[in-house]
């Protein structure tokens, strides 16, 4: 029942505004291409269904908000409905000055660019926003440096801690976040991997272990777990609330030495010292400001479910690392080229867990509608303008992306009609096209239906 509340109280703002947004710009994009070639605009609604409020302009298009916030359309002069699939029966008997701007008066070109020019508009944006992050405030890098966990995969496969990733899955690793991109989209799959160390290239093959976890939003997290973390010097970054370590002493900043006499490497050793330890007191060595100094630490009990399930108890000291996330300065080329590398990356992700949807190599379950929108929406809010403005330019692409399959309703479908166009000379018959139309209903709404079934199931769990 709170997360029904949480629903409407706390999410819902947040959805509403994000999609109003992006489905502002993709119809923007489909109207400002259509304004190029001549195309008079009927109505440019933000939603569906009766209008809220609205106004027409001096070029006679009606811009409206209607009552449905749950996308967005342009009606072009000429168009049978809001899908611009077949042209109505009175653009037929329109004047020959009001036919030049009917949409289906122009050519095939003009025609697919109105098309393309929604998509477009929703990766450009999340484009021109990335690059003007990347160029004010840098990229985000952190080294693909590894630490490699004792007798994990990628242990198994011959890595050491310390070796340089190179490549992944076939995917080349320019920084540590890559690497948890591939752990996202394989997660069982074996991974072809090359790394360097020292002048060394090596290459061997990791095999994942399957992972589900449930974050504290009570999204199931599905991913391949390597055996590996990221290489960080065991640097006391923060703090959990009411953690042992604070408690003994230990302030931000602190470089931990030893824990019972065994040497802390590199962060990600700790767990593997204390794991076991719970509640049992432990001897911690470090250095503060040059001086080594140590206290005692009674290591608090955690329940962990480890990757096959099992439920077990772990000791913590509830610290967390210092951040060592870089962020590379580039100038207007290097940022716009950083830009186009996160585009296509996420939309490469994209597509990949669509085919691995469909290939039944992914769960059903992971396709989200409206209401996981909505939630995503209200989680990133918490952290702050960083959190929206990562969803927002994430949600940006996957709209523009998502449009762009082929099938029928979406502008996909219109660009793949349009080809069949330019290759046999002429257009499908009506009722080719409107039995594509019926198709691509079934398809979208199917796929809707079964996005709206898992929302449910999320929000009830």
């Amino acid at each position: 029942m709170q997360s029904v509340i949480s629903l409407f109280t706390t999410y819902l703002p947040y959805f509403v505004l994000v999609l109003t947004l992006l489905v502002f710009i993709h119809e923007f994009g489909h109207y400002w291409v259509a304004r190029r070639f001549g195309i008079h605009a009927e109505v440019f609604s933000i939603g569906f269904g009766p209008e809220l409020f609205g106004w027409t302009d001096r070029r006679g298009t009606r811009w409206k908000v209607s009552a449905i916030p749950l996308g967005g359309y342009v009606k072009f002069l000429g168009d049978n409905d809001e899908t611009s699939t077949t042209p109505s029966e009175a653009a037929a008997a329109l004047p020959p000055e009001q036919a030049r701007g009917a949409f289906f008066s122009k050519p095939l070109y003009a025609r697919a660019a109105v098309v393309l020019g929604g998509p477009a508009a929703n990766l450009l944006f999340a484009f021109l926003v990335l690059t003007v992050v990347f160029f004010i405030a840098g990229e985000p890098y952190s080294p693909a440096t590894v630490a490699v966990q004792v007798d994990g995969p990628a242990a198994r496969a011959g890595l050491r801690t310390g070796d340089e990733i190179v490549r992944l899955a076939d995917r080349g690793i320019n920084r540590y976040e890559d690497i948890q991109d591939s752990q996202f989209l394989y997660w069982a799959k074996p991974m072809a991997v090359e790394y360097r160390r020292g002048s060394q290239m090596l290459h061997g093959e990791i095999v994942p272990q399957f992972c589900e976890r449930t974050d504290r939003y009570n999204n199931t997290l599905r991913y391949g777990e390597l055996g590996m973390d990221q290489l960080i010097r065991p640097v006391v970054g923060g703090f959990a609330p009411n953690g042992p370590a604070e408690a003994a002493g230990l302030k931000v900043g602190d470089l931990l030495l030893e824990i019972d006499g065994k040497p802390v490497e590199y962060f990600s050793r700790i767990p593997e010292l204390i794991g076991t330890r719970a509640g049992q007191p432990l001897v911690v060595k470090y250095d503060r400001d040059g001086q080594r100094e140590e206290t005692t630490i009674i290591p608090v009990a955690d329940k962990v479910v480890d990757c096959a399930g099992k439920e077990q108890i772990v000791g913590r000291l509830r610290i967390r690392p210092a951040g060592i996330t870089e962020f590379r300065s580039h100038g207007v080329l290097g940022a716009m080229g950083a830009g186009v590398r996160a585009v296509w990356g996420m939309t490469t992700m994209f597509y990949t867990s669509m085919a691995q949807i469909l290939t039944a190599t992914r769960p059903v379950d992971e396709l989200g509608g409206p209401i996981r929108i909505a939630k995503a929406a209200g989680e990133a809010s918490h952290a702050g303008w960083i959190g929206i403005l990562n969803l927002v330019i994430a949600l940006s692409v996957v709209l523009g992306v998502f449009n762009l399959l082929p099938v029928p309703m979406l502008d996909g479908g219109h660009l793949a009609m349009y080809l069949y166009e330019a290759v046999r000379g002429k257009p499908l018959s009506l009722k080719a096209q409107e039995l594509g139309l019926r198709v691509g209903f079934a398809l979208v709404i199917g796929m809707a239906l079964v996005a709206t079934f898992n929302d449910i199931r999320l929000l009830l769990r």
